[in-house]
């Protein structure tokens, strides 16, 4: 299962929204996706920042694979990540 924890977004810099739909979109066959819970264990936990102060509280959240997304940059690089996993 993988996890999917947003910031605020107070300074976004790209559509976090869309990032994501697009993500689960081309891993849906892959693997399974929910917003975040905390307590809950994670085999991957995705850290939607908006830029790359990267503000997201994740100390509740549990997962040994955190992921920090700074920008639309890191999409290429986390999908193939993923894929492989």
């Amino acid at each position: 299962m993988i996890g999917i924890r947003y910031c605020g977004g107070c300074n976004a810099s790209y559509d976090r929204k869309d990032f994501v739909t697009k993500l689960i979109k081309n891993l849906d066959n892959i693997h399974n996706f929910e917003i975040a819970r905390e307590n809950k264990e994670y085999d991957y936990l995705i850290l939607v920042c908006g830029c790359f102060n990267c503000c997201v509280s994740h100390e509740k959240y549990i997962s040994n694979n955190k992921i920090f997304i700074k920008s639309i940059n890191d999409y290429a690089k986390l999908l193939s990540n993923l894929k492989e996993f």
